[in-house]
């Protein structure tokens, strides 16, 4: 894998350089001889860099400069001291000399090359680092300044060194084949003129160049018979080696995770931090000292390094060429394409690329892959749209999700005074006055939607404005006036808030499969369709939704673009509003009691996400912890001190479980919790699979569970039956599973749709214990991420008391129904729709945009009535972090939206009641 360093100094890079990038203690496996660098790079030929890397060329670099002139290349200032905002004194960085980007072998073709010998899985490792650094400089980017973009160059000079050995643990210095590959920071422009690089290119590239790297590693070393299979990690590992053997040989690895462990931290930052605390001071190792201990372990479990080498050998002499990697090129590239776009509308090449590099590995080259997607993007199978301003890469969508989003669109701008409204303009002003508690922005809101002429109308709904009271107004409008009025939410708890409202409604995803436009009432009566939740919806189950409809239907479209958005590709709301939708605004905030509280949302609603975060602060709401585990001891002690209408919310699922388990250590030390629990085999839904993902065997894990939603006759597989994997074939992309009967099923996933992907868990239970459903299930009559409390555990059953103004009780078979967790911590997306008195929030700023964003922040907080409390590991940076956003991509900008236009002209119809007011937030 690629891993990429922060910038290194002028300094610190020289140091490397006479210290450990040339160290003959870096290169056993050559007898102690120094290493000697090499020169990669378009803008390395430019300067006549070739060949072995010389100490004075890479010191004249590493300052800026010509390394052959000595003129000054990239202007840089050297380091100073200044007053921080806190009052204390800062260092500087000094010129940015460039960035460390270490290649690093997997540890069993480390032990190949080095401990058993085979030179040429090292020069397939060479060749593989030469291919992926070049792709890795298609994206260099030179820095501007200022707000400028900056300007893609495609050139860097880069000095390698490959080295043999890890960094001692406990006195020894395992085997493995890595390279540094220094990539100095200037790069030339257009008109020649050079300047520094703007990092982000590379990091962007990171996980790209990663699976270039390993796609055309796996690719020699099958060439040379090895047989190839995804290790623990996903990265490629050559069959042969026991896992104790490899993870006897990674004891650096092993070291930086106990590291992590036990600071409590996460993610590639904290994990270099972690690396770097934890090094070894260097010891004066002889090359025989190092290779006797390589070869006594290797000796304690059986050779295996020689053993697969001498199979390899004996296999590349039988083998024959299979001229398929053009035929894998294709099957791997519509893989990627299915994949990726199932989720986002917009993709980056590179992610493209990166995807069909996965899917082929072994079986085709990166130069194979690369030319079959430059192929299909000449015929118009992938369409160059506009990125982000400060992109590196070029960014693709594909003609379907184009026509797709303006379908939605059209079908809006189609309908719009098309309709006689549900009521006139005096009729709804009455019904909006029915209920005297209803204030200005749910009384707006009502009279426009009952007076709108539109067939699709939008309801743009802040977090905690009353909008069930809005909606169940509107109904009791829209039924005395002979409509049939229906909902719909992309999920089950959403659709269950709409039954509060007393309207007939199920999840949208139901009602697309039954493959029906009305729930049971006449196709000829009127309709008013509510569509809840609508930003959790996909563009393509918002455009068959909508294809559906018939002319006396009609549809509010109801959500809240500053929430989370769905998984699936499209952002159909907000799009809808930004072409042109009619759209009433319930904006006026209600839910928080404390009205200082109530000033910090209202900030977080407008994303105003620093200011929001400040006031908390002042407002003495967020602690800091930098150590992990004493921050979530923190939270937990903090809810078992008043757990009372109390959740927390923590943004990944990794965090969220040591959360519940702190917690339930907190409250069994009380006695809140009874101290007889048992273990339960719950299943856990794996996310991270797309349908594409669904389709290829190598996806898989042994021990996976696997849920046949439709079943098949073919297989003798049960509709809504459950199986487990035993084996997973990538080669011939087949999966052996175990049914309930105990007998085996081999089948290829590509044959079998409507199949859900759980992982098994063990959770403790124990009466008092907070628990949380995490799917529906009818017959319980529960909705996923429903909550309640373990009341009974008896003979393989248990009871929850579910929470809700009903209060009822529930109980399941714990060996049938499996999917529940622990309900104590929930991530943001879980927590979406919830209210609680209390609130503690969990923000681990070293976590990525993806997870640390102002959705998070605005839907966290937000959930709290009473008050709301953030725990973070660094306070000072946390407004900031968390006013990133994280939005879908959208195949269709601004811009095009507005030349979208209906077939067939329309008359505008003026209304009593103005579309355009706003009511304001009413703080």
């Amino acid at each position: 894998m690629l891993t990429i360093s922060k910038p290194l100094s002028s300094r610190q890079a020289q140091s490397y350089h006479k210290l450990e990038f040339t160290s003959a203690t870096q290169n056993y496996y050559k007898q102690g001889d120094a290493v000697r660098g090499e020169w990669q790079g378009q803008l390395a030929a430019r300067l006549g860099l070739s060949g072995e890397v010389s100490p004075l060329e890479f010191s004249r670099l590493a300052d800026g400069k010509n390394p052959s002139t000595d003129e000054q290349l990239v202007r840089h200032r050297t380091a100073m001291k200044y007053k921080n905002a806190d009052g204390g004194t800062t260092n500087s960085v000094e010129h940015r000399a460039g960035w460390d980007a270490t290649f690093s072998a997997p540890k069993s073709v480390s032990l190949t090359a080095l401990v058993g010998g085979d030179d040429r899985v090292r020069e397939a490792h060479r060749a593989a680092v030469t291919t992926a650094l070049e792709e890795l400089e298609r994206y260099t980017q030179a820095r501007i300044g200022g707000n400028n973009p900056a300007e893609a160059t495609g050139k860097f000079i880069s000095a390698k060194f490959e080295h043999d050995t890890a960094r001692p643990v406990d006195g020894y210095a395992a085997p493995q084949l890595h390279t540094h590959a220094v990539i100095f920071n200037v790069t030339e422009r257009a008109d020649g003129s050079t300047r520094a690089i703007q990092p982000q290119g590379l990091f962007d590239s990171q996980n790209f160049a990663t699976a270039v790297y390993q796609s055309e590693l796996t690719l020699r070393l099958s060439q040379l018979g090895y047989e190839i299979e995804p290790g623990r990690s996903g990265a490629p590992e050559i069959k042969g080696y026991t896992q104790d053997y490899l993870d006897a040989s990674s004891p650096r690895s092993r070291q930086i995770r106990e590291q992590l462990e036990k600071l409590g931290y996460s993610g590639p930052e904290a994990a270099q931090i972690a690396a770097h605390s934890t090094r070894d001071r260097k010891q004066p190792f002889t090359a025989e000292e190092v290779l006797s201990a390589h070869k006594e372990m290797a000796a304690s479990f059986g050779n295996q390094a020689q053993q697969v080498v001498a199979t390899a050998r004996a296999r590349a002499q039988q083998q024959e060429r299979e001229p398929q990697q053009i035929s894998r090129a294709k099957e791997a590239v519509t893989f990627a394409r299915d994949s990726i776009f199932e989720r986002e509308a917009v993709a980056d090449e590179r992610a493209i690329l990166r995807d069909a590099l996965r899917r082929g590995m072994g079986e085709t080259s990166y130069r194979d892959i690369r030319a079959e997607f430059d192929e299909r993007r000449g015929a118009g199978q992938f369409r160059s749209v506009q990125g982000m301003k400060h992109d590196s890469g070029r960014s693709f969508t594909t003609p379907e999700t184009i026509a797709a989003e303006r379908a939605n669109v059209r079908f809006v701008l189609e309908g719009r005074n098309t309709i006689e409204p549900i009521m006139t303009a005096a009729n709804a002003r009455e019904q909006a006055n029915t209920r005297s508690l209803l204030n200005d922005s749910q009384r707006g809101v009502i009279e426009q939607v009952l007076n709108s002429s539109d067939r699709v109308h939008g309801l743009q709904g802040l977090a905690g404005t009353g909008k069930t009271t809005t909606l169940q107004t509107i109904r009791e409008g829209a039924e005395a006036s002979g409509y049939v009025v229906e909902g719909f939410a992309p999920t089950s708890k959403a659709a269950g808030q709409l039954r509060e409202s007393g309207i007939d409604a199920t999840t949208l995803q139901s009602f697309l499969a039954r493959g029906r436009n009305f729930l049971g009432a006449e196709p000829s009566a009127r309709h008013l369709y509510m569509l809840d939740e609508s930003s959790l919806a996909s563009t393509n189950q918002m455009r068959s939704f909508l294809s559906r409809l018939t002319p006396n239907d009609r549809v509010l479209v109801i959500g809240d673009t500053r929430q989370h958005q769905g998984v699936d590709a499209g952002r159909p709301f907000q799009q809808m509003q930004e072409a042109g939708m009619q759209t009433s605004q319930l904006d006026r905030i209600m839910r928080q009691k404390d009205p200082e509280l109530l000033k910090a949302v209202g900030h977080l609603a407008k994303n105003e996400t620093v200011q929001g975060i400040a006031m908390l602060a002042e407002q003495g709401r967020i602690t800091e912890i930098q150590n992990g585990r004493d921050r979530i001891t923190a939270i937990a002690q903090d809810y078992a001190a008043q757990r009372e209408n109390t959740i927390i919310v923590s943004p990944d699922n990794r965090s969220r479980q040591q959360i519940n388990d702190a917690v339930r250590v907190e409250l069994r030390k009380a006695g809140l919790i009874a101290d007889d629990g048992q273990i339960f085999r719950t299943l856990t839904h794996r996310s991270d699979m797309t349908g594409a993902d669904r389709s290829w065997a190598a996806r898989y894990s042994k021990d996976d569970v696997l849920q046949y939603v439709t079943g098949s006759k073919a297989e003798g597989i049960e509709r809504g039956s459950f199986a487990t994997v035993r084996k997973v074939d990538p080669q011939a992309n087949l999966l052996t599973v175990e049914v309930n009967d105990g007998s085996t099923v081999t089948y290829d996933p590509r044959r079998l749709r409507g199949v859900n992907v759980f992982r098994e868990a063990e959770r403790e239970f124990a009466t008092g214990d907070r628990l949380q459903f995490t799917v529906p299930n009818k017959d319980l009559g529960v909705a996923n991420r429903d909550l309640g409390t373990v009341v009974g555990i008896e003979d393989g059953s248990m009871t929850v008391r579910l929470d809700g103004k009903f209060n009822r009780n529930v109980t399941f078979n714990t060996a049938v129904f499996r999917q529940f967790d622990h309900g104590y911590a929930l991530t943001s997306h879980s927590s979406q729709g919830l209210t609680a008195g209390r609130v503690l929030v969990q923000i681990d700023t070293n976590l990525s945009p993806g997870l640390i964003n102002n959705r998070l922040a605005y839907v966290s907080v937000s959930r709290a009535s009473e008050d709301a409390r953030i725990y973070t590991n660094d306070a000072h940076s946390l407004g900031h972090r968390l006013d990133l956003d994280s939005i879908k991509t959208s195949a269709i900008d601004r811009e095009d939206l507005q030349r979208i236009t209906p077939q067939r002209d329309r008359t505008d119809r003026s209304s009593d009641v103005s579309r355009s007011h706003d009511f304001g937030l009413g703080l």
